[in-house]
């Protein structure tokens, strides 16, 4: 494994964007010949401690140049991951997929504004990037202190409707499509020469995913699905690089949550009701799944209404 270490001290003052002085550890992680992770060690919301450093990345390095996934939550995490590229790789980042429409998975997209020849997403993701990004910057700004700055937006200009097999620099890559498991227009990429899944949120590995824009129904079908595929590496969107145990785990997971909730529903019981039995029920999951309850506590009503009208159909 290739492990490269970097220490970055970064202060951004052209104009129009304003970052607070940060120091972010960023190792790209060889898992094939051509791709790397580049996993955060958070488990939490963005903050002023990790500096809104929440959410993973990979990188394919092809003859033709770097196709990244997901930039980041600011064009100041972008510049620290373009700078964690380039300890790899003289190759320009050509190419950008943009998971979903969540800020902390694009908001770094300007970094990259001089090489980057397409982002893609999903179909409607570029539309909510447009309509709701700077709500998205104030956000995080809110969330951190301010040290995610007031980060330019760039939104995808390549829109993925169906799966789609490409070749970035000779390197064959399936996009594929979640049908909105995590949140609407997910993109996940596997490579089935490497046998590595890049999942973005479709794969949380060591973190209680976020369930309160998904459809959790889809969510386990898709996780089903995908343990067909059989990776050798899973790269997921928060959390340590896991493999196929890692999709077993959350599928399982997300399984018992939605038995949980209709067993609820079964016995009469409101979403605020169920809560206690259905955190009892996910109790084996809880060492796995840093901030499970806390999670559930704020999610618990939208699972609630899809598992209703599942069982009222």
């Amino acid at each position: 494994m290739c492990r490269l270490l970097l220490l970055l001290s970064i202060v951004f003052s052209v104009p129009g964007f304003a970052y607070a002085e940060f120091d972010y550890s960023m190792e790209a992680r060889a898992v094939s010949a051509q791709v790397y992770a580049i996993i955060t060690p958070t488990r939490d919301l963005p903050n002023a401690e990790n500096g809104g450093w929440n959410s993973n990345s990979a990188f394919v390095v092809t003859d033709a140049g770097v196709l990244l996934f997901d930039s980041g939550s600011s064009v100041g995490i972008g510049h620290a991951i373009r700078e964690t590229i380039a300890r790899v790789t003289s190759q320009p980042v050509r190419w950008i997929v943009n998971s979903h429409a969540h800020g902390d998975h694009w908001l770094g997209n300007a970094a990259f504004a001089d090489s980057v020849e397409q982002i893609f997403a999903g179909a409607g993701v570029a539309e909510v990037i447009e309509a709701d990004g700077i709500g998205w910057v104030n956000r995080f700004n809110a969330m951190t202190g301010g040290i995610t700055g007031n980060s330019e937006i760039l939104a995808p200009n390549r829109k993925v409707e169906q799966a789609a097999e490409l070749l970035f620099g000779g390197v064959p890559v399936l996009m594929m499509l979640s049908g909105g498991s995590h949140s609407p227009g997910d993109l996940m990429l596997w490579l089935p020469r490497e046998e590595v899944l890049i999942a973005g949120d479709v794969v949380y590995s060591d973190r209680m995913p976020s369930t309160n824009a998904g459809d959790l129904k889809q969510w386990i079908e898709t996780l089903a699905e995908l343990k067909q595929l059989q990776p050798r590496v899973v790269i997921p969107g928060h959390g340590a690089v896991t493999d196929v145990s890692g999709i077993d785990r959350l599928h399982a997971l997300l399984r018992e949550l939605w038995l949980a909730v209709e067993a609820g529903i079964d016995e009469g019981l409101s979403d605020f009701e169920m809560q206690p039995q259905v955190s009892a029920a996910l109790a084996q999951f809880r060492p796995f799944y840093p901030g499970l309850d806390d999670k559930l506590k704020r999610d618990l009503s939208h699972v609630y209404l899809q598992v209703e009208a599942a069982v009222f159909e």
